[in-house]
Order: C-alpha cells, then sequence, then structure tokens
C-alpha cells in the first residue's frame, strides 16, 4: 500500500493510541492529536508517532492538520461518565467538535474515518444488532455520538465528504482507564489484586460484545484501506454476547491462575446505574463482507492479556 498520512483526533485516548501504533505498524504517517483531558494512552504512543497537544475544538488548528494528511480518524470524545455531571462539555466536544472535524475534512477535501459508538444504539429491541437498527440513546453521551453521526451523513450529502462511521462495541485492553464508565476489566482487576471479590452493578446479567481494542483498530484501519467502504457504517465487534457475570468469573479465575492465589467466585452487588444498556450483540456480517474484518483475540485470550499487563505495570 502507498504510504498515507493519517491524523488520529483523541490519539493519546485508550482506543486512539492503539490505532495510532497499528497504523504505524501498517506503513501510515502519523500525527496524534489530543488535549490530553482523558489520553489514558499516552505513554502507549509509538515514538514514531508525532504528537500535537491542541482542542478539537480549535478550528485553525484543526485545519492545518487536515491539509496535511489522507485521512482523519475522529476518535476526539469525551467520556459517558462526564455526561452525568457536565453534559455541557460532552455535547459541545462529541457533537460541535465533529462538526468542526467534518468541515474541516470538506474544506481540505480530506477523507474522514469517524469513530462513533455502540452506545448509540441504546439497548437492543432486536438481535443481533445490524446497523440499521434504531438509535435509542439511554444517556447524553449516547445522545452525542448518535448526534455526531448525522453531522458526518450531513457533510456526505450536502458537500460530498468522503467519510466512513465505525461503531466499535466496548472495546478492552491495555491502557484502559480504570475511572472509565463501564470499565469492568481495570476495576475487577483492581479489586482482585487487593484481594477483594468483584463488584458488579445490577444484577450482572446485562450483556455486551466485548472485543479486544486490538481486532477494533483492526476493523477502524480496513475502513480506511478499502475502498468499498465509503458512505457505509460498520459494526466492530467480537459478534458475541457476554454478561458481566460471566466476565467477573473469568477474570477470577484467570487471576487466581496467573497469580496462584484463591479468591472467591462469591460478587458483591450494587444498585444499577442510570442509563446503563442492559443487551448488546453485534451483527457484523457487514463488515465482514465488505472489509474482510474477523476478530482474532477471544475474551479469554484478551483477559489473561490483561492481567499478564497489569501485573507487570501496577
Amino acid at each position: 500500500m502507498v504510504k498515507r498520512k493519517a491524523l488520529v483526533t483523541g490519539g493519546a485516548g485508550f482506543i486512539g493510541s492503539h490505532l495510532c501504533n497499528k497504523l504505524i505498524k501498517n506503513n501510515y504517517d502519523v500525527i496524534a492529536y489530543d488535549d490530553l483531558s482523558n489520553g489514558s494512552g499516552q505513554k502507549n504512543l509509538s515514538k514514531n508517532v508525532k504528537f500535537v497537544k491542541g482542542s478539537i475544538l480549535n478550528v485553525k488548528k484543526v485545519n492545518e492538520l487536515c491539509k496535511k494528511v489522507n485521512v482523519v480518524f475522529n476518535l476526539a470524545v469525551k467520556p459517558l461518565l462526564m455526561s452525568f455531571y457536565d453534559p455541557d462539555e460532552v455535547v459541545r466536544v462529541n457533537d460541535f467538535g465533529t462538526y468542526i472535524v467534518g468541515k474541516m475534512c470538506v474544506k481540505t477535501k480530506t477523507k474522514l474515518i469517524h469513530i462513533s459508538s455502540s452506545e448509540a444504539y441504546g439497548s437492543a429491541v432486536s438481535l443481533p444488532m445490524k446497523e440499521v437498527h434504531p438509535l435509542l440513546p439511554s444517556t447524553i453521551y449516547a445522545s452525542s455520538k448518535a448526534a455526531s453521526e448525522l453531522y458526518v451523513r450531513g457533510f456526505e450529502k450536502t458537500n460530498g465528504l468522503k467519510m466512513v462511521i465505525v461503531r466499535p462495541f466496548n472495546s478492552y485492553g491495555e491502557f484502559m482507564r480504570e475511572d472509565m464508565y463501564g470499565a469492568v476489566f481495570p476495576k475487577f482487576f483492581e479489586r482482585l489484586s487487593k484481594g477483594k471479590v468483584c463488584t458488579i452493578t445490577g444484577t450482572g446479567k446485562q450483556t455486551r460484545d466485548f472485543t479486544h481494542v486490538d481486532d477494533t483498530c483492526q476493523g477502524i484501519m480496513l475502513a480506511d484501506q478499502t475502498k468499498n467502504a465509503v458512505g457505509n457504517t460498520f459494526n466492530i465487534a467480537q459478534g458475541k454476547e457476554t454478561t458481566i457475570n460471566e466476565i467477573a468469573s473469568l477474570m477470577t479465575k484467570n487471576y487466581n491462575k496467573s497469580t496462584g492465589k484463591n479468591i472467591n467466585l462469591k460478587f458483591v452487588y450494587t444498585k444499577s446505574r442510570s442509563g446503563d444498556v442492559k443487551r448488546h450483540l453485534a451483527d457484523i456480517s457487514n463488515a465482514k463482507k465488505i472489509l474482510g474484518y474477523k476478530p482474532k483475540i477471544t475474551i479469554n485470550e484478551g483477559l489473561n492479556r490483561i492481567i499478564k499487563w497489569n501485573i507487570k505495570n501496577k
């Protein structure tokens, strides 16, 4: 492939940093753009990634950077948890920030890969969830991600923007922040490392389509590399439904095996969180057919990777 130049907004974040590194390994020149407000993956960035600090709301900077690249991967975002205490900032960055990126991509004639979220769907009304599943967001964060897609679509229809929308499902992996909403893996590890059983909100029967960040980033990259992807929306996921109870059980068993400890499998249950999604399971047939996407990391392998990484780095 001819060497491409890419801008990754939110490039110091969890998914963003892993994406930057994957792009570097696949012959891209990469600029990571981030304000470092929640850049959990900054230490993860390859030395070959050019880092620029700045806000997605800085029109001049975004315009200058868009001029230098062939493609923009838009991952700049304020997290779900923030929507409970500062929804204005979530809407400002997630929505108006996306509007700015889309506008600058139109101006500079740059391709845009916009990273949305499975949260935009809300709880499943039909399974597996296809890309045509209705968007029924249950939080301001989820609403902001749904709205951001519409801005990108608007630029495509009105201004001819070359774009692809990607909806990742519950990515997890190394460098994931412990304070992220729904970050069950680092939270469970934190408790297990202190000899405590896992704390689960609600019944633990709520499900997610957990996808290792390496697979997530592979799907995102393929969205740029596949010509037929332009104009489409893709679910990127494992394609398997797992309950939180199952994750807690597997994590405890694997942690005990890795450390030789014997923490029991009894869990502590707390009140359900506001706006919590009940079920998620992605239909990834579209991504498989058009992108050639195929997830490779099983939940068990992914859990072992997280445990080993945390043991080494904590």
